[in-house]
C-alpha cells in the first residue's frame, strides 16, 4: 500500500479529465451562440462566464501539478523517475498559463464581441501554448511506455502508452488543419479537439489508476541473480529453510540468492 499522500496525489490525474472535459462540455452546451462541433473549447474562456472556463484551466493545471509530484513518488529510482514528472509539471503549467492567457475572439462569438485586427499579447501567448502543451504530453507517454516496458508483465501498458504518443499528435494535427487561422473559421475542428482531448487526458487517468492500484516494478538486473556464494551466518536463515551454522556450499549460495531476491 502506498502512503496516503502518494496516493492523494496521484488521484489528482484521476480528477483532470474529469473536471476539464467535463466543464468543457457542460459549458459547450449551455452556452448560447456557441457550437462546440465548431469551436474550440478555449473560446469558452470569453463572453460574461468566460471566468468559468478560465477556473477550469488553472484548476486542471493544479491538479496536473499534483500528479506531477505524485509520480515523483511513485517512480523515484525507476527509469523515467525524473523526466515524467518534469513533463507532467510542463503540462498542467501549460493548462494554467491557457487560463492566465485567454484566446482572442473569432466571429460569431461571442456574439457581438469585437475582434481585433491583429492578435494581441494575449491570444498570441494562447495560441502559442499548445506547442509545449502536446509536446510535454506526448514525450510523458513515451517515457511512461520505457518504464511499463521495464516492468514484468508491463507490455500492454507499454503499448497503449505509445498508441497515445501516436494519438496524440495525430488527432490534434487534425483539429488544427480543420480550422483556418487567417479566416478565424473552420469546421468540425471543435469535435476532434474534443476527441484529442479525451485521448490525451483519459491516459493520463488511466496511468493515475494503474499507479494507484500497484506499484510499478522494474525487472531485476541479471546481476542481481548471480551474486557470489558466501557462508550463511549464524543466526540467519535462507529462503529455503536453512538452519543456522550450515555450512557454506551450494545450498548456502542458493539461500544467500533468495534473500536478494
Amino acid at each position: 500500500m502506498r502512503p496516503r499522500p502518494t496516493r492523494f496525489l496521484l488521484a489528482c490525474g484521476l480528477a483532470v479529465p474529469a473536471l476539464f472535459l467535463g466543464v468543457v462540455l457542460a459549458e459547450g452546451a449551455l452556452r448560447p451562440g456557441y457550437e462546440p462541433l465548431h469551436r474550440f473549447g478555449s473560446e469558452l474562456a470569453l463572453g460574461e462566464r468566460g471566468w468559468v472556463m478560465t477556473a477550469n484551466f488553472i484548476a486542471t493545471g493544479v491538479l496536473a501539478l499534483g500528479f506531477a509530484l505524485g509520480l515523483r513518488r511513485a517512480l523515484a529510482g525507476g527509469p523515467g523517475g525524473a523526466a515524467a514528472p518534469a513533463l507532467a509539471a510542463l503540462f498542467g503549467l501549460c493548462l494554467i498559463t491557457g487560463g492566465l492567457f485567454t484566446t482572442d475572439p473569432e466571429p460569431g462569438y461571442p456574439e457581438g464581441a469585437a475582434v481585433p485586427a491583429e492578435p494581441t499579447l494575449h491570444g498570441m501567448v494562447h495560441d502559442a501554448n499548445p506547442v509545449p502543451f502536446y509536446l510535454s504530453l506526448t514525450a510523458l507517454a513515451c517515457v511512461l511506455a520505457r518504464r511499463f516496458a521495464a516492468e514484468p508483465g508491463g507490455r500492454p501498458w507499454a503499448l497503449y502508452c505509445a498508441a497515445t504518443a501516436a494519438a496524440v499528435p495525430v488527432t490534434f494535427a487534425i483539429a488544427a488543419a480543420l480550422h483556418d487561422p487567417d479566416a478565424a473559421s473552420g469546421t468540425f475542428h471543435g469535435l476532434w479537439q474534443r476527441i484529442n482531448l479525451a485521448i490525451g487526458l483519459g491516459w493520463i487517468a488511466a496511468v493515475a489508476h494503474r499507479l494507484l492500484r500497484s506499484p510499478l516494478e522494474a525487472a531485476p538486473p541479471a546481476a542481481a541473480a548471480s551474486e557470489p556464494a558466501g557462508p550463511c551466518p549464524l543466526g540467519s536463515s535462507g529462503a529455503d529453510g536453512d538452519r543456522p551454522g550450515t555450512p557454506s556450499g551450494p545450498r548456502s549460495g542458493r539461500s544467500g540468492r533468495g534473500l536478494d531476491e
